[in-house]
């Protein structure tokens, strides 16, 4: 049991938030912790995002010290699947706590390639992916089948920019939106030989698109290239068996709402930037679970009485939405834990008030 206020929620629980049939008065707790579960077992972002002993260990320190309701198997969540494909990946040694990244300008796609025969990763022994697989394999045998688990994947979008860089990627939207059609495609392939892999390991899945988020990608372009694509992926999902598809993209998203509401994914992302009227009105429609994230910068630099204020607050916002979830945007290497927990305890509260 988690050194935290309560248990966790279970898995019927979950899954009744994320339907939108729960009755449950205490908001699920999902705060968004990556390279920061490092912190816990005193180790780095780079050291636990390659070895399966430590990310397991990271993984169940993180629910130790934390006792959220979900857990993320992921660290530098957008790099895997590109690498499994060709792209570098910087990593720092010794104590450097630096976020893994792909090197910067080492894309292995250009514009206009014939993505017909292009590699496809085997998640059992291609790059890093066995070792989140094996991580959440073992985790789910640690916690057992109650748990919610789930494997970080990129999104489509997010992945094609890896694989062909950003500037490129966006002005072939304009120039040859056929062939971005082509490579989103692509990333789509990749993307689900990795879930293959959570999947046969007992986890869920999570999906992160936040390079097409409206601070970078027009609404329209969200429309035209990224929602067919996002949608084909939820539906094969839920065709493996995975029928609740979190989607995270960061930012404001508040004017792409009722796009992302239509991709099927049934957990979606108000970051803490974008408007929680409008967000809980499109997810109240559509029938949707809604995440409202917190600042990362108040999580770091508040004392916990103005973090707990703030989530009280919010999660009071929330608690007449069925589907609402009490969230993080992706918490700092090194945030104190009592950040966390006071964050946990807002949302008991909030269900007395």
């Amino acid at each position: 049991m988690p050194a935290t206020s309560h248990a966790p929620a279970t898995r019927t629980e979950v899954e009744a938030v994320l339907r939108c049939t729960s009755t449950r008065s205490v908001p699920l707790f999902m705060p968004a912790i990556y390279e920061h579960k490092a912190w816990f077992i005193d180790s780095t972002p780079s050291a636990i995002s390659r070895s399966a002993d430590l990310l397991t260990c990271a993984l169940l320190a993180e629910y130790e010290a934390v006792g959220p309701d979900a857990l993320v198997v992921g660290v530098d969540v957008y790099n895997l699947e590109a690498e499994t494909v060709g792209c570098k990946v910087t990593f720092y040694e010794g104590d450097d706590t630096s976020i893994p990244g792909i090197r910067p300008g080492d894309h292995v796609i250009r514009v206009g390639d014939d993505l017909s025969r292009a590699p496809l990763p085997n998640p059992t022994k291609d790059g890093r992916m066995p070792v989140n697989i094996e991580a959440a394999r073992r985790v789910r045998a640690a916690l057992g089948q109650d748990f919610w688990i789930r494997g970080a994947l990129s999104g489509p979008f997010s992945l094609a920019i890896s694989l062909v860089g950003a500037e490129a990627l966006f002005l072939a939207c304009l120039d040859r939106p056929e062939w971005v059609h082509s490579v989103l495609k692509y990333a789509d392939r990749i993307i689900r030989e990795f879930a293959k892999g959570y999947i046969d390991a007992g986890a869920e899945l999570i999906l992160f698109d936040s390079q097409a988020s409206p601070e970078l990608l027009s609404p329209d372009m969200y429309e035209e290239f990224v929602l067919p694509v996002t949608r084909d992926f939820v539906a094969w999902a839920g065709r493996r068996g995975v029928r609740d598809v979190p989607l995270i993209i960061g930012g404001n998203t508040t004017p792409i709402a009722e796009t992302i509401a239509r991709t099927g994914a049934n957990n979606l992302l108000c970051d803490f930037t974008g408007d929680f009227d409008e967000w809980s009105a499109v997810c109240t429609s559509a029938g949707r679970a809604m995440r409202r994230n917190l600042s990362p910068r108040l999580l770091e630099k508040g004392a916990p009485d103005e973090i707990y204020e703030t989530a009280l607050r919010e999660s009071r916002r929330g608690r007449d939405m069925p589907g609402f979830i009490m969230g993080t945007a992706v918490i700092p290497f090194g945030t104190p834990t009592a950040s966390l927990h006071a964050v946990k305890r807002a949302c008991r509260d909030a269900a007395k008030s």
